[in-house]
């Protein structure tokens, strides 16, 4: 679990630091502030940088992430993942990287750097006699490029703590240059709940994980916090014919209710059942690691809230998950001060993102830490944080 949090030159999160972490952490911001940036770092943190990982954050913005082997040739055109860096541009001189991680714990930190990365081809003998041909691959500085022999591709570097991974090739991939699998060993359990809603067939994949578990109950538990009348949930597969805009989903969500004698579509029921079965199935592939949620009130009245953070502290607690969720819901932030206050045993803390308003600091995006104590005073004075 992270206790501390520092983000250097990801987006406009430019050098950001977030002295004291919680178990359960709400981020609270402006529009445009960072909030969602944050959680993408900690995305990409958990993944260590893994090419399919930025791919799918870069898609979601609709931002470069592969180049045509015909675009190599044209200087204007933007690199992969070069809007991930500050400014949107890859760094002059290579040493303002990509930082993630704890403020105090080097072994604690993603470093992603941007190189060139020159390839070379020499001639090796074996003990046999046999000569083959190797391809031998440096990084560069940009000074050097005018007097380089060979091909030279941009490249980023990554490193968690000590620990190296292989090269990022960001131009056109070559048979040479695939892209490594994840390194599973390092990796952080991570799962993410965007602000739309996740689909009904990665719901039942979820689903599938935990039937004849323990956690099924928990589930059902979660459910009636919307509806008490609920009892059960199954998933079927879709039947041939179903309409055009169900056509990418190849099953659906049936519940079961005490008061109606026939299973009834989940769908039908609001946006609440949905909105809580997807923060539930998501609690499980999240042990040991991160559950991270932006915008937790989407689709949540005002009056479930605090037993739906109840719920996600205690869950966070006996699953060892760390989350952070963001929101614009001042209804969501009173919610989450009275059950901080409520859990002394698990440790709740917001903290506001927004631009500096010092001169000195340039406009910088900065963090503000309210603790429990600061929650307490929050829902005393109704204090304006968002």
């Amino acid at each position: 679990m992270l206790k501390s949090l520092e983000i250097r030159n990801f987006r406009s999160l430019e050098n950001f630091q977030v002295a004291k972490l919680g178990r359960v952490n709400l981020i609270v911001g402006k529009n445009n502030s960072g909030k969602s940036s944050v959680l993408e770092a900690l995305r990409i943190y958990a993944g260590n940088a893994q090419r399919g990982l930025l791919e799918m954050i870069a898609a979601e913005h609709d931002e470069k992430y592969r180049q045509k082997d015909t675009e190599r040739a044209e200087a204007d055109q933007p690199l992969p993942f070069q809007d991930f860096f500050t400014g949107r541009m890859f760094p002059e001189n290579g040493e303002n990287v990509i930082h993630i991680g704890s403020a105090t714990a080097i072994q604690d930190v993603l470093r992603i750097q941007h190189v060139f990365l020159v390839e070379t081809e020499e001639a090796v003998t074996d003990l046999t006699g046999e000569t083959s041909i190797r391809v031998r691959r440096r990084p560069v500085p940009k000074s050097e490029m005018p007097d380089l022999l060979g091909e030279v591709n941009h490249a980023f570097l990554i490193n968690k703590g000590e620990k190296a991974f292989p090269p990022l090739i960001l131009d056109a991939i070559s048979p040479r240059f695939r892209p490594s699998p994840v390194d599973q060993a390092s990796a952080v359990p991570c799962s993410f709940i965007p602000t739309q809603f996740v689909s009904l067939d990665e719901l039942a994949d979820e689903w599938d994980k935990i039937v004849f578990t323990e956690h099924e109950e928990i589930v059902r538990q979660a459910m009636r916090i919307i509806a008490p009348e609920f009892e059960n949930l199954t998933f079927v597969r879709n039947e041939d014919g179903r309409p055009a805009y169900r056509a990418n989903f190849q099953r659906s969500a049936k519940v079961k209710m005490s008061d109606i004698p026939r299973p009834v579509p989940l769908n039908s029921l609001g946006d609440g059942m949905l909105r809580v079965l997807q923060l539930a199935l998501k609690i499980f592939p999240a042990k040991g690691g991160f559950l991270l949620i932006d915008e937790f009130e989407n689709g949540l009245h005002y009056s479930v809230m605090e037993k739906v953070w109840a719920l996600l502290f205690d869950m966070a607690e006996k699953l060892d998950i760390q989350v952070f969720a963001t929101t614009h819901s001042w209804d969501c932030i009173e919610s989450f001060a009275k059950t901080a206050i409520a859990r002394q045993d698990v440790e709740g803390v917001l903290f506001r993102v927004g631009k500096s308003v010092k001169v000195s600091n340039r406009g910088r995006v900065m963090a503000t830490v309210f603790d429990e104590q600061a929650l307490y005073n929050i829902t005393q004075t109704d204090v304006e944080v968002r």
